[in-house]
């Protein structure tokens, strides 16, 4: 999009300068500053620091090097660093008008409008022509209103030195906020012919004719560029986006297709490419462009970090660890080992072995204390484990360094929300928005956090604060919806998503959005109204055919439904949504035979689509037919081979089917591919425990489930406590059982299990009466059997005072 945020003004405008001296410590004291701007010139901005304050340990009232350090500081977007710099600068020599044309910006970022607004004037009254003053200038009257004002002054810059591309930008940019499109395209087009060579000028046109509809005029636009510097991969990345953006993924492709071509040497080029395949569906080649650029370039770690992601993505965890490994065995102690480390930390973390991670993120610290995101990882661990003080203390030893980090301030607010401290959590998460105040997600967390606790008039002006900045932020008006709804305001809500359908045309998200709003209303008529619009627009239309089904269901009109769905099949046969939706209405209809039929239909239209497959096998299950399902969950299976989905459901039915050893081989595939996914864990665990005599397989149970304690599931607390009753730590499985009964009474097994730990402990009294609660229960579970007899053995030792061997 053409129309930026107010950050645009401080990316746009830059100052620099140069600084000489001779002999001596002067001479020592050039050549730093030299060196040191020659590497903020290449962006080497870790090298260009060290030169900068190598020259202010010679003489620390060198204003030019603090207002080098407040740039790199400003370009990592640490505003509050920047802005000590900037102010040193100014201290030092209060003729810098450059580091007061920063500092206004930092002033108009914190919408401190009257501190920038009396910086401005003062470099103007200096410099009356001050260029980066003037445009700064013109950007606080936009603020403040004046866009007549702000308009005015760009046009004279523009035209008083057309080759400030920058001016050219701005304006357009304030046109487009006018919503003149015209206007802006004629500035980005003079722009343009002044400086044919400007990337930005030439992108922002390009933009605004996508806008505009003039899609031929932006595909020409971005061709010429491409034409002009071949070898520039940002040109043909941006060539590339717009054909994503237009849906011609075959020339996407052939694009980044060619920009390997131009420079095969060029890592991102691969990495691009495959991050574009595996959003289209092109997971497996995605991997396979990456093995292969691997086994041409094994040198680039990039490549091996981008293939580890991808695995990650598609939910191959063991996968990307082994490439996080072998990245590590590759480069031993250098940077690129430790942030894999990090990473396979992460993963560890991620499938709940927070001991592995704590062993990964230490190797990291003692290669490099210092390192940022293994210290962060010791308080995420801490967060895990539930021990809010160490996280706190963790989270507090960062923001020394870095008090703007609004991720690690949001981190804190977590820890004080484990801690029980809301009033400090909701003060980390302010903090966190004053960072970052045009990053949504920093909003969003604390707008968030006031609706759970009810204050929803706060949560709404928090993000009021937000949308008067990004007014056009869909996420954060969907958001607001949410808000007014949950506060009972529906006449607002519904002024709020008719803004949305009214600014986001192309976009079925208003539209039904508002028809979920009238549903909610039982206004089914309006709700049909809107769903049906939003079918006409761009997009998935599943859910939106299954809200017009649900709509007419609730009405009372479910055969009005079924027509609906009947005339989209014979407008496209091969509709797999359409089929589904059927084959669901018919299975609670209880007409078989239908259901089988359109859900076979289903399948068909798109083997690939597991949702058929998942509701077929389902019925199959729920009635009694295990073999049936079996034989659904295997043509899934074949369809998508390895699908963790797929494997769980084949594994479930087995298992309950008594076929142990299959269940156990499907649990362990799960598992090699993602050890992360608990349920899996904690399925194998139970069936590895039922027969105490395999102690090998006792041990790899435990082994599996040693963490479940962290977790907040009883039914995992369940299974490790039976593990400990199966190997004899009774003390161990009492504990956990209780805090299971606890957390979740009345459940028949929990009850079962915890009678039986009573009896190896000699408390046939206790044992008793949980047996008898879960035998009562009247529900079926496995052990029930085993549960009666226990209980008769517990009464009768109960009356004769006898112990239990053990």
């Amino acid at each position: 999009m053409l129309i930026r945020t107010l950050a645009l003004f401080c990316l746009l405008l830059s100052v620099t300068g140069l600084f000489t001296g001779c002999g001596g410590a002067e001479e020592r004291k050039a050549e730093h500053l030299e060196r040191g701007i020659k590497f903020f010139e290449e962006r080497n901005f870790d090298k260009a620091k060290v030169e900068f304050k190598n020259v202010l340990q010679i003489d620390p009232k060198v204003s030019k090097s603090y207002f080098y350090l407040g740039q790199i500081e400003e370009a990592r977007k640490n505003w509050r660093e920047s802005f000590g710099f900037y102010q040193k600068a100014g201290e030092l020599d209060p003729t810098d008008t450059g580091a007061k044309v920063k500092l206004a910006k930092l002033y108009m970022l914190a919408r401190q409008l009257d501190q920038a607004d009396a910086l401005l004037n003062d470099v103007l009254s200096i410099e009356p022509g001050h260029i980066e003053a003037r445009m700064v200038k013109a950007g606080l009257a936009s603020l403040k209103g004046n866009q007549a004002d702000a308009i005015d002054e760009l046009t004279r810059i523009a035209g008083e030195q057309p080759s400030r591309a920058e001016a050219f930008l701005i304006l357009a940019m304030l046109y487009t906020q006018q919503n003149k499109l015209d206007e802006a395209e004629k500035v980005l087009e003079r722009g343009v012919k002044a400086n044919p060579g400007d990337i930005p000028l030439r992108t922002g046109l390009a933009e605004l004719s996508v806008r505009m509809k003039k899609y031929e005029k932006a595909e020409n636009i971005y061709k010429g560029m491409v034409s002009a510097d071949p070898a520039n991969f940002e040109n043909r990345k941006l060539l590339s986006e717009f054909y994503i953006q237009r849906k011609r993924w075959g020339e996407a492709e052939k694009a980044y297709r060619e920009a390997i071509d131009v420079r095969p040497d060029d890592s991102r080029r691969y990495i691009l490419l495959a991050e574009f395949l595996a959003r289209t569906g092109k997971s497996d080649e995605a991997v396979a462009e990456l093995h292969k650029a691997i086994g041409v370039y094994p040198e680039k770690s990039d490549l091996r970090f981008a293939l580890a992601r991808l695995y990650e993505q598609r939910k191959e965890g063991a996968r990307a660890g082994r490439i996080y490994q072998d990245i590590v065995a590759l480069n031993k102690r250098a940077p690129d080992a430790l942030k894999a480390k990090n990473r396979l930390a992460l993963l560890a973390l991620a499938e709940g072995r927070a001991d592995k991670a704590t062993a990964w993120v230490d190797e990291v610290l003692e290669a490099n204390p210092a390192d940022r995101q293994a210290l962060l990882l010791q308080g995420r661990i801490a967060l895990y484990r539930k021990d809010s003080q160490k996280a706190i203390a963790a989270f507090r030893t960062l923001l020394k360094d870095q008090p703007d980090s609004w991720q690690t301030l949001n981190l804190l607010a977590a820890a004080h929300i484990l801690d029980g401290k809301p009033a400090l959590a909701r003060e980390s998460l302010e903090k966190a928005v004053a960072a970052n105040p045009d990053g949504f997600e920093a909003s969003k967390k604390l707008v968030e956090f006031l609706a759970a606790q009810k204050n929803y008039t706060l949560a709404l002006e928090k993000l009021e604060e937000f949308l008067k900045r990004h007014s056009d932020h869909l996420d954060a008006l969907v958001l607001k919806s949410e808000i007014l709804a949950a506060a009972g305001k529906y006449s607002e809500q519904e002024f709020v998503l008719k803004g949305i359908k009214a600014r986001f045309p192309e976009n079925p998200a208003g539209t039904f959005l508002l028809g979920r709003f009238y549903r909610s209303q039982k206004k089914y008529d309006a709700a049909l109204a809107e769903f049906e619009e939003s079918l006409g627009k761009p997009g998935k239309d599943y859910e939106i055919l299954k809200a017009i089904f649900g709509t007419c269901v609730e009405q009372g009109q479910a055969e009005k439904g079924v027509r609906r769905l009947k005339a989209v099949l014979t407008n496209d046969p091969k509709h797999g949504g359409a089929y589904q939706l059927l084959g669901l209405y018919y299975l609670g209809e209880k007409q078989e035979a239908e259901a089988v039929r359109f859900l076979n239909k289903a399948i068909e239209s798109n083997p690939r689509w597991l949702l058929p497959y998942a509701n077929l096998g389902a019925h199959y299950e729920q009635t009694g037919r295990p073999k049936r399902a079996l034989e659904v969950y295997h043509r899934a299976l074949e369809a998508v081979p390895g699908e963790p989905g797929v494997l769980m459901n084949l594994a479930r039915v087995y298992e309950i089917s008594g076929d142990y050893e299959t269940a156990i081989k499907h649990y362990e595939s799960i598992l090699k591919a993602n050890p992360g996914n608990m349920l899996a864990r904690n399925n194998l665990a139970s069936l590895l425990s039922i027969d105490e005599s395999r102690k090998d397989r006792l041990e790899r149970a435990l082994e599996l489930a040693r963490e479940f304690d962290r977790t907040e599931e009883p039914v995992f607390w369940d299974t490790l406590a039976w593990i400990y009753y199966r190997k004899g730590e009774y003390d161990k499985a009492l504990t956990l059982q209780l805090k299971t009964a606890e957390k979740s009474p009345g459940v028949p097994i929990f009850q079962y299990h915890l009678g039986m730990i009573y009896l190896k402990r000699g408390e046939r009294a206790a044992a008793a009466e949980q047996l008898q609660k879960a035998v009562n229960s009247g529900r079926e579970f496995t052990g029930l059997e085993d549960a009666r007899t226990a209980l008769m053995s517990a009464k009768e030792g109960s009356r004769d005072g006898a112990r239990p061997g053990r």
